[in-house]
């Protein structure tokens, strides 16, 4: 894999973590505005079974495409001595 590949599949990696990102903190204002609706004791606002499942899954595939990027910068960047631009909520 070139420079050129290795440059693009990070760019596709980036764009799947914003992605992810996006569609977690999405599906969080969803149930995160039922939670705050139970404290402010309004009746009971329970987040469905749906919206659960929603905070569940885009969770998951947040932490995928994390891991993914990971194993990324283990094979590509830090084996050569490069560093590649590292989303701040990775903690890199």
């Amino acid at each position: 894999m070139n420079e050129r590949d290795i440059g693009e599949q990070w760019g596709r990696l980036c764009d799947e973590h914003e992605a992810a990102r996006d569609a977690y903190f999405l599906a969080f204002c969803a149930v995160n505005q039922k939670f705050v609706a139970i404290g402010d004791n309004r009746p009971r606002v329970n987040p469905t079974e749906g919206e659960l499942s929603d905070f569940q899954k885009t969770w998951q595939a947040w932490q995928e495409v994390k891991r993914r990027m990971d194993d990324f910068v283990k094979s590509h960047a830090e084996s050569r001595g490069q560093r590649f631009a590292w989303p701040a909520e990775l903690g890199r």
